[in-house]
């Protein structure tokens, strides 16, 4: 077979723009990928991070612990605000675990629950009516309720009464009027009310 001198001029050219689109391809990693740089390690250490409103002031400060792996766990305080400043609640934690002192706050600055939390204790908790007065008191085991709890209208006389096991409502509850009177009594299982 024989090339004419036209032919050949044309695969000559048809070579010059394969070639370097092959040599670009061949420079590119096996996948195709893009290869980028590794993402940064974060150091292992505490932290702290603000979160603010649109009017830059501060609503709450959280912070937190990062492990040898970069991973982030709650650990400090963590601390809530109202749009005024004022404290609105106030948790601490131990490496993701609750732990210490938490309170929350009414907007005026007067306390609204307590709860200091000791590791695998039962300790009180208590929350408050806006007045001060108890609202609900009782044992909880970081967070957890547990055991009797009473519950209180505003005025402080009785409203309701019963147990809590694991964070649940359990065995008889009794109901009150606000004058004292026994409304009704019902029976719990696993928090679920028993219907007879």
């Amino acid at each position: 077979m024989q090339w004419d001198t036209h032919h050949v001029r044309g695969m000559a050219w048809a070579w010059l723009l394969v070639v370097p689109l092959f040599l670009a391809c061949a420079l590119l990693p096996p996948t195709g990928a893009v290869a980028l740089p590794a993402p940064e390690r974060r150091p292992e250490g505490p932290g702290e991070r603000i979160t603010r409103d649109a009017q830059g002031q501060i609503i709450a400060i959280r912070e937190y612990w990062v492990d040898d792996q970069g991973r982030e766990t709650r650990h400090g305080v963590e601390a809530q605000y109202w749009a005024d400043g004022s404290p609105k609640a106030h948790r601490e934690f131990t490496h993701g675990t609750p732990s210490g002192k938490w309170e929350t706050f009414w907007q005026d600055g007067t306390l609204r629950s307590e709860h200091a939390i000791v590791a695998g204790q039962a300790t009180p908790m208590t929350y408050f009516h806006p007045s001060g007065l108890v609202a609900s008191k009782g044992d909880a085991i970081a967070g957890q309720r547990v055991g009797p709890w009473q519950y209180r209208f505003a005025s402080g006389s009785i409203a309701e009464k019963g147990d809590y096991e694991k964070g649940y409502r359990e065995g008889l509850w009794q109901y009150y009027e606000e004058d004292g009177t026994l409304r009704e009594e019902a029976r719990y299982l696993a928090g679920k009310r028993v219907v007879k």
